[in-house]
């Protein structure tokens, strides 16, 4: 076990709802002592391939809901081994999706790997407007706040959302990083974000540099 090719069917068994087979897989990778942040990356490549299928209609609501369920099921097994793999880390951390987008799949997998590493996350949902990521930084006192988007008509909000922090007083205060599909390095460097989060793994990475833990990620 722990080749490239069972990495590849493990995504490959969620992205096909066969929970059997991705729970089954998930243990044996454990068992097999695999670094715990390779099975999630591979469970999320199959989260990936689901949301395609939901985007191009393959797949119903009811299947990307089923699909969040075996993940989830998944993640709890691998949680303990997440834990003790490393320092668990403690941190204020904002997450949400920006105004006029309510996609909120990638951003639901790295809070509950950001949670796994002992973060503390405000999730402020979807379709969520500049005031409230401000107002909650100021109330919560968060060193990282992370906005995402999948809809390329709500990157101007992104940077809405800097301006207001900036406007405020509040910038120089939080570390801000993006993801979603849509955004890029060169979108980052545009907005003046901090960080780009190409993925959850990256943005754990990302959460432990802003905090300084430890990395062996």
């Amino acid at each position: 076990m722990g080749n490239d090719n069972d990495f590849k069917l493990l995504s490959k068994s969620l992205a096909e709802l066969d929970e059997n087979s991705v729970l089954r897989l998930s243990d044996a990778l454990l068992k097999q002592q695999m670094m715990p942040l390779e099975i999630v990356q591979a469970l999320a490549a199959g989260m990936e391939e689901v949301g395609r299928l939901y985007k191009e209609e393959e797949y119903a609501l009811s299947e990307l809901i089923y699909a969040g369920v075996i993940f989830k099921s998944a993640m709890a097994g691998i949680r303990p081994f997440l834990l003790r793999s490393d320092t668990v880390a403690s941190g204020m951390i904002v997450m949400g999706t920006v105004k006029g987008d309510i996609h909120d799949l990638g951003k639901n997998i790295i809070i509950m790997l950001l949670e796994c590493y002992g973060f503390k996350v405000i999730d402020l949902g979807v379709d969520v407007p500049k005031e409230k990521f401000v107002e909650s930084v100021k109330e919560s006192g968060a060193k990282l706040m992370g906005m995402s988007a999948l809809l390329t008509t709500t990157l101007p909000e992104m940077k809405e959302v800097i301006r207001v922090l900036d406007d405020t007083g509040l910038r120089n205060q939080v570390q801000v990083m993006i993801g979603g599909a849509i955004t890029s390095e060169k979108f980052r460097q545009e907005i003046s974000a901090d960080f780009y989060g190409k993925d959850a793994i990256e943005g754990i990475r990302i959460a432990k540099q802003v905090f300084n833990t430890v990395e062996h990620v």
